[in-house]
């Protein structure tokens, strides 16, 4: 029983190595800083957080005065120049800051919980069983 045994020491040591990197990486995302992208001379500006969400709009009053179009376009690239400025132009970046690490975080952690109680069950039937072959060579 001593090799199942490992086996799921093994397998929970690397299920707490692979949350333990979720968890890294929601706090990596957490601490980062907001990104910014202007337009007009910095008359619209638009802050992103980490998550790509826009935390923060920020129009000058002398812009209050362009029709609803043009002001919707200068917002439309501040917003994409704070985009391309916190995804940069590598794919795997834009996708990797598209994952949230604190869902990720959550589910790896219930996956862990779940996974350990499903092979503590198989171990203890498997102990189980070769203890009753046990007893019937015996």
């Amino acid at each position: 029983m001593s090799d199942l045994s490992n086996v799921l020491r093994d397998l929970d040591q690397l299920m707490e190595s692979a949350q333990r990197e979720a968890d890294a990486a929601r706090d990596r995302q957490a601490a980062a800083e907001p990104v910014e992208g202007s337009a007009l001379d910095g008359k619209v500006k638009v802050r992103l957080a980490a998550d790509g969400r826009v935390s923060e709009l920020v129009l000058a009053d002398e812009v209050m005065g362009m029709n609803a179009r043009e002001l919707g376009r200068e917002i439309a690239s501040a917003f994409n120049l704070a985009w391309a400025a916190a995804r940069s132009d590598d794919p795997a970046a834009a996708a990797v800051a598209a994952v949230d690490p604190a869902a990720l975080a959550e589910s790896l952690r219930h996956v862990r919980e779940e996974g350990m109680r499903s092979m503590q069950k198989i171990t203890e039937a498997l102990a189980d069983t070769m203890q009753q072959i046990d007893r019937r060579l015996s």
